[in-house]
């Protein structure tokens, strides 16, 4: 019984370690998103958006804070990253438009000042994109941004 109890705490030891490490990761990636984006390439279900997303502004702010706006609509929201996972993971949990209070599964990689963000906006199927793709008859948004200032 006590050999029991000794591998039950070495196992919570190791998944505690293990948790700080990954809000260590998850709070670093979300300081390295804090700045301005400016859509570079968007693409939704196979077909380049690239035009109709170059006014969108989108500010990234600490703590998993986020405004984007396309003229006067207007999204002030949070989202949450797993940067353990591979790809890494993010939750948007939009407050306005059509996905409002819903959450919205996306994967995401940084490179320096360039953020890829394939996001699902099948949310019925509750799924996360697996690959940077947006395969035609899909409702994967695939946009690369770029930081403007930090």
């Amino acid at each position: 019984m006590l050999a029991f109890r000794s591998l039950a705490v070495v196992a919570v030891l190791c998944l505690g370690g293990s948790l700080l490490a990954d809000d260590k990761k998850n709070e670093a990636d979300l300081k390295a998103l804090v700045g301005d984006w400016k859509v570079e390439k968007a693409e939704i279900g196979g077909k380049d958006i690239t035009e109709h997303l170059k006014v969108l502004k989108f500010d990234i702010r600490e703590g998993g804070k986020y405004t984007a706006q396309v003229g006067e609509e207007k999204d002030d929201a949070a989202f949450t990253v797993d940067a353990a996972k591979a790809p890494k993971e993010m939750d948007v949990k939009p407050n306005g438009g059509p996905h409002r209070g819903k959450t919205v599964k996306a994967i995401y990689k940084l490179d320096g000042n360039t953020l890829t963000i394939c996001y699902d906006y099948d949310i019925e199927k509750g799924k996360r994109p697996e690959k940077f793709e947006s395969k035609a008859d899909t409702m994967l948004l695939l946009v690369t941004y770029t930081r403007g200032k930090k």
